[in-house]
């Protein structure tokens, strides 16, 4: 529960909700999240049979393999995992940008920030999924919990009725809520990102379980965060890097900004946590089987695939800082909503071509009316992924597109040209090791020599 929450509700999350704003009248943002959050529910199914069926760190790459080809699936796999990367990398930017506002720093300070986070989710993860266990709890139900209460305190101090509660479209089109909605689908994304931690879990069949509560936490959180920025919240505030700390300080004054400026610190770590839990084990998983170096399938002493965990790392930091230098965060959230809404599809897909090709197959949990949902699954959120794919901010841009393509075009080339090295390389090697023969039983005694 608190891994598949946590994980959704990053520091990004405020943003999001702060520009879902811009697309509905009044006070109204909470309906586009609840329509997201029942096509949130509706991908919960798909993943929740696929993740029953094979409960691995590499469940994505088994029932994509086993779907289409191997080749199309880990264009797809490997262009779908950039996600992490830029939802870390903007949470960097804005736990930077808002702790250097709380304190009145310069911008370079955010740095030292983003860094020591970063450092602390890598020690916590390095030493065993237990220990960033009790990380991940912490930090996800504190989050939760301080949200509610300075989103309803703002609220209630505000001593004024709602604006258009139940009318988004008042004085908007028809394609403004659509747009809301594409953007609401990101509010809930990443949600199951948990099915990776499979294979280290006592019971992988309350995989799908915590997943259910998670996408429940989140509509109630977001759907009163965001009617509270929108009811108390001016148009610059709502469209600054820090909407969450001005909240705060509508409910409590200058300790509610710091509050919340503590609140968006641990979000981060709360993301850079279960961010390097899920993509450590994917890159783990896949490394076993072949398809990335061996060297990203070594353990630590705790079970822990180690250079995963200090390669993403040294990678998030990276690319939070050139987000820092070019204040992109907006662009990455478009591009992330389109690549969720694109793995969504693609799981609708893989739950619908599975039936057919492994119909025998085990599945713990299965989902109901399966074709009509699966197919309902692929054009609705293969539709929201093109509309978040040429939208950025309220306005039209085709650049979340050009990022989508150039990511993909890099992943096809590592699976037409590196792969086929990697797994001539992998394959000389195990050709050069000896085998071991098994050990001869013991002879018993009085029974020869």
């Amino acid at each position: 529960m608190s891994t598949s929450a946590g994980l959704a509700f990053a520091a990004l999350e405020y943003l999001a909700a702060a520009g879902l704003v811009a697309y509905v009248a009044g006070d109204s943002a909470w309906i586009a999240i609840g329509v997201a959050g029942l096509l949130a529910l509706l991908a919960w199914g798909f993943f929740g049979e696929l993740n029953g069926m094979f409960p691995t760190a590499a469940a994505i790459r088994l029932y994509m393999k086993r779907s289409m080809d191997d080749r199309v699936a880990l264009v797809i796999t490997f262009t779908y995992m950039t996600t992490i990367v830029l939802v870390i990398a903007a949470d960097a930017f804005i736990v930077g940008t808002a702790l250097a506002h709380a304190f009145g720093e310069s911008g370079w300070v955010s740095a030292l920030w983003i860094a020591g986070l970063l450092v602390l989710a890598v020690l916590s993860n390095l030493r065993g999924v237990h220990v960033a266990g009790w990380v991940q709890d912490l930090a996800t139900y504190g989050v939760l919990a301080a949200t509610l209460v300075v989103a309803t305190t703002a609220l209630v101090r505000s001593g004024r009725p709602l604006r258009f509660p139940l009318e988004p479209l008042h004085g908007h089109g028809a394609g403004s809520l659509i747009e809301a909605v594409a953007l609401g689908v990101f509010l809930f994304s990443a949600f199951e990102w948990v099915t990776t931690s499979a294979e280290e879990v006592r019971r992988p069949e309350h995989v799908h379980r915590g997943m259910l509560v998670a996408v429940g936490l989140l509509f109630v959180v977001c759907s009163l965060a965001t009617v509270a920025m929108s009811h108390v919240l001016d148009h610059h505030q709502l469209t600054s890097a820090y909407p969450q700390l001005l909240l705060g300080r509508v409910a409590f004054g200058q300790a509610g900004l710091w509050a919340m400026a503590a609140v968006t610190a641990v979000t981060a770590l709360n993301t850079f946590n279960g961010g390097f839990i899920t993509a450590s084990r994917f890159v783990y998983g896949t490394a076993r089987e072949g398809s990335l170096p061996r060297q990203m399938a070594k353990l630590n002493d705790r079970a822990v695939p180690w250079v995963p965990v200090c390669a993403l790392g040294v990678l998030a930091l990276v690319v939070a800082l050139v987000v820092s230098l070019t204040h992109s965060w907006q662009l990455l959230v478009a591009v992330g909503a389109a690549l969720e809404a694109m793995i969504y599809a693609v799981a609708a897909f893989c739950t619908l071509r599975l039936r057919g090709r492994a119909p025998d197959h085990a599945r713990p949990f299965r989902v109901r009316f399966a074709p009509v949902l699966a197919v309902l699954g692929m054009v609705v959120f293969g539709a929201l992924a093109v509309v978040a794919s040429v939208s950025v901010g309220n306005r039209t841009d085709p650049v979340p597109l050009v990022v989508i393509a150039a990511a993909a075009a890099l992943s096809t080339l590592y699976v037409l040209v590196v792969l086929p090295r990697v797994r001539a390389a992998e394959a000389s090697r195990r050709a050069a090791t000896p085998r071991r023969r098994p050990a001869r039983p013991a002879t018993a005694p009085g029974e020869g020599s």
